[in-house]
């Protein structure tokens, strides 16, 4: 499903276009943009065109998925989403991905899933959001501590990447932990 704008300081979520495809489709085929995003070795993964149009048709086509460009000053930047949505026991998975090498580092992602974890808990009324990074992937562990997940465990050697198996890091944030940060701050 196509996500609706959502505004925030200096950045918007909003649908994904066409013209996003080829922005896309470079960051998909930039192995630093690339490196921790792809948890598994997947043959699609390999082919940046190919990666793009499944986003763009999952997009489109899932009624379980929620995704968004991010933009900033007009320019797409990266973007985030919600999927696997289950409406029934209120939890679905996330991730995000800055994909213009100058806009790393400068707190967009965090804009970002403020946005997306107010829409989810607000707007489609779930009670907790999981996401998960590879525990090499230092920089993505820290972006999710800031915006209030907790590291609930550890799926060891989940996944196969490069020729060797990866430990993965499973992340979620209660809709009671994100209103408390929202109406408090961060801890």
């Amino acid at each position: 499903m196509l996500g609706p704008d959502l505004a925030g300081p200096r950045l918007r979520l909003r649908a994904p276009r066409p013209g996003d495809f080829g922005p896309f489709s470079r960051w998909y085929a930039d192995p630093d943009i690339v490196r921790f995003w792809w948890m598994g070795d997947v043959p699609w993964a390999r082919q940046p065109r190919i990666a793009s149009l499944r986003l763009f048709l999952g997009a489109w086509f899932n009624r379980d998925a929620v995704v968004w460009t991010i933009e900033t000053d007009g320019k797409p930047i990266g973007h985030c989403h919600i999927r696997e949505i289950d409406r029934l026991d209120g939890h679905a998975h996330t991730a995000l991905l800055i994909g213009e090498h100058s806009a790393q580092r400068k707190g967009f992602a965090s804009e970002a899933i403020a946005l997306r974890s107010e829409y989810a808990f607000r707007r489609l009324g779930l009670h907790k959001l999981t996401s998960s990074t590879r525990a090499d992937n230092v920089a993505g562990r820290r972006m999710l501590e800031r915006a209030g997940y907790r590291l609930v465990g550890t799926a060891r050697e989940e996944t196969y990447v490069e020729g060797q198996r990866r430990d993965v890091l499973l992340f979620e944030l209660l809709r009671s932990d994100h209103d408390q940060r929202r109406d408090t701050g961060p801890a």
